[in-house]
């Protein structure tokens, strides 16, 4: 396995009234890249391929909610559209005019809506584990509205579980993560803050546990995958998402992106002994115009 040691800059962006936190590697490299983690995941699951990518200016974001950025107001929603506009923020804040992403799992759902809809300003999509949501049926449109309003409320002032150390957070995240605990540490480091009574509790805001107001049927989900004019590569873990063949088989019939396999977990960007060989399919990926 290379060795890598680079440490990343912290960054922050103040963004449509928030506080946003980012880890940046490769400062001036030739290939500007942003990365969107997964659901409840932060820019530590990006910790191990940043540095890796030697041709690339990275910076992992934390999205709002998340990590080290700061939770959307009490009216803020997070649904997942909603993270698009702190994007292109930030993007302007870097000078960045056009950009590359590198995405996992629900980051990828938000790469191709941002990519579809905003064509001029993204150059290359790379998606780990993950593109589309579910097929989710319009006829349950109510009822996914009443149970946001639900969640939201509920949801808004709930604490967050107490833990006395990282051991028993980082056990709860493994929970359903296939990463060892030295692989998991540095996403529950940034996951976690310390209260009161020196136990550790989850940064994250509660109400990301919560239903979405509005979810995108298979027909939406298809026009912004029609939509796409940057080239885009999908690689599928053996062991994750590779499992959904009739997501996969729709995705090659309605639209122009690579899909390839690779062996480990749904969070197979953090695992050892998978971190290299990703790494150097992400930066050819990037580098051939």
């Amino acid at each position: 396995m290379e060795n890598v040691s680079s440490p990343p800059l912290e960054r922050k962006f103040s963004v449509n009234g928030l506080t946003l936190s980012a880890q940046q590697w490769g400062i001036g490299n030739t290939h500007k890249v942003i990365t969107l983690h997964g659901w409840l995941d932060n820019s530590a699951s990006f910790f191990s391929l940043g540095p890796r990518l030697k041709t690339c200016e990275v910076v992992a974001l934390d999205f709002a909610g998340h990590g080290y950025s700061d939770h959307r107001s009490e009216h803020g929603s997070y649904n997942i559209w909603d993270d698009i506009l702190d994007i292109l923020a930030i993007a302007d804040q870097l000078g960045w005019e056009s950009f590359n992403l590198l995405a996992h799992s629900r980051g990828s759902f938000v790469a191709i809506l941002l990519a579809a809809s905003m064509p001029e300003r993204i150059k290359k999509i790379f998606m780990i584990d993950g593109a589309l949501g579910f097929d989710n049926d319009p006829a349950e449109a109510p009822k996914d509205l009443r149970n946001y309003l639900l969640d939201q409320r509920r949801l808004f002032k709930r604490e967050s579980k107490v833990y006395s150390n990282y051991s028993q957070a980082i056990a709860k995240r493994r929970e359903k993560m296939s990463v060892s605990e030295d692989e998991c540490l540095p996403l529950v480091s940034r996951g976690m803050k310390i209260n009161m009574d020196n136990g550790y509790l989850w940064r994250h805001d509660p109400r990301l546990l919560g239903s979405s107001a509005v979810k995108l049927s298979l027909d939406h989900q298809m026009i912004f995958l029609n939509s796409l004019m940057a080239p885009a590569f999908l690689l599928v873990a053996e062991e994750g998402f590779a499992k959904w063949t009739a997501m996969h088989a729709f995705i090659k019939d309605h639209s122009s992106i690579q899909i390839e396999q690779h062996p480990g977990s749904h969070h197979m960007h953090m695992q050892e002994q998978h971190v290299d060989s990703i790494s150097r399919l992400i930066g050819q990926f990037f580098s051939v115009d």
